[in-house]
């Protein structure tokens, strides 16, 4: 399903000369840009809710740690981040050698597709995900094989293995899903993990992956460690840490040649200077992770109430954002939600018309949105 297409797509502007330069894949390819802010918006209060942000500061431990290591920010860093990556190889237990890093795990997103599907060959993902994705599948310039979401806006497992074909090479889910905020189970997981050719990498992108085992849900990495096939894990440090700003994520590998070859298609020096010591900060400060899991909760409960209160069914969502079918043009709930200082998204999608996404917030972020959206759906009705 093609992306939307809106005010925020900066488009190619001459499509008949310098084009020629490049790959046929990037000709006519708009670039979207989620985080601009309009002329209305600046200065003025706004509640941010269409990013999937964390509406704390960093732990204050982070600040501070990041204070002590700016002096160093006229050297380069060390990408691979070793002393975090041996917290998190004993942590996790996995090799160290089978950690890479990169800038968000969004960078590792299309490297991942990079290093396993050349042009000709195939990759299967799921019909509704992030939209990120939707430009990884322009810059590897494979055949994509997409399989439609339940009706519920599950991801459909099964599906998906049988969608497998003999130039498959990439099959990927996300878990909990964006936008619908649904995660897998572990039997679900256990049936990618053991039916994915081998010949084909399994790509598990769990961006969301505390609020999912805070939820109650599976731990991916524990289950693919079983798998006889590669595969990659990417987490970040963007959404239960509040480090989004920093652009910290990482991959875990079945092999180190995997991650190693994600290395070479990243950058040597892809990682902020301060980095390495405000994820450890974040590590060593657990309490105000778990407050921020705690509060996420909380503020997901109030959003999906209230949405009901208002007729709607919002998804059973277990991350810091619901994705609900407002039953009407989303593109127009959007725009009449940012008339009213709200920011939420749409899934992205044609397909997904109606719905609309809404990330947690601050107590006060809730009680804007839910006043706000009344207004939007009485106005419309």
């Amino acid at each position: 399903m093609p992306p939307i297409r809106d005010h925020r797509t900066l488009k190619p502007t001459d499509p008949t000369t310098d084009t020629i330069a490049l790959r046929p894949n990037f000709r006519q390819q708009g670039f979207w840009n989620p985080t601009h802010v309009f002329a209305h918006e600046r200065g003025a209060r706004i509640h941010r809710m269409d990013l999937n942000e964390c509406p704390y500061p960093p732990s204050p431990k982070v600040l501070a740690a990041i204070a002590s290591a700016a002096p160093d920010l006229n050297r380069y860093p060390d990408g691979t981040c070793p002393v975090l990556t041996g917290r998190l190889s004993e942590r996790l237990d996995i090799p160290a050698a089978q950690i890479c890093w990169g800038a968000g795990s969004t960078q590792l997103l299309t490297a991942v597709a990079q290093i396993a599907v050349d042009s000709g060959q195939e990759l299967v993902a799921p019909a509704l995900i992030w939209r990120r994705f939707c430009g990884v599948f322009d810059v590897v310039d494979a055949a994509l094989r997409t399989v439609p979401n339940r009706d519920d806006g599950s991801i459909d497992v099964q599906g998906l293995l049988n969608a497998i074909g003999n130039r498959t090479r990439l099959l990927l889910v996300v878990t909990p899903n964006n936008p619908t905020g649904l995660m897998l189970s572990h039997d679900e997981l256990s049936l990618l993990a053991e039916h994915t050719p081998q010949n084909t990498l399994l790509f598990v992108d769990e961006a969301y992956f505390e609020f999912a085992a805070y939820a109650g849900g599976p731990d991916a990495l524990d289950i693919l460690k079983h798998r006889h096939g590669p595969w990659v894990v990417t987490r970040t440090f963007s959404k239960a840490y509040a480090l989004a700003g920093l652009r910290l994520g990482y991959a875990l590998c079945s092999s180190g040649a995997i991650a190693n070859a994600l290395r070479l298609v990243t950058s040597t020096f892809n990682l902020a200077g301060v980095a390495e010591a405000a994820a450890l900060a974040a590590l060593d400060d657990p309490d105000y992770t778990q407050m921020i899991l705690r509060t996420t909760a909380i503020e997901r409960e109030r959003l999906t109430t209230g949405m009901r209160a208002l007729g709607l069914s919002p998804m059973d969502s277990v991350t810091n954002f619901i994705g609900v079918d407002a039953g009407m043009d989303a593109g127009y709930v959007v725009r009449a939600m940012r008339e009213r200082g709200i920011r939420i998204a749409t899934f992205g999608y044609e397909a997904a018309g109606t719905c609309i996404r809404v990330s947690t917030g601050l107590p006060e972020d809730t009680d804007a949105f839910l006043g706000a959206l009344k207004e939007v759906l009485t106005s419309a009705g």
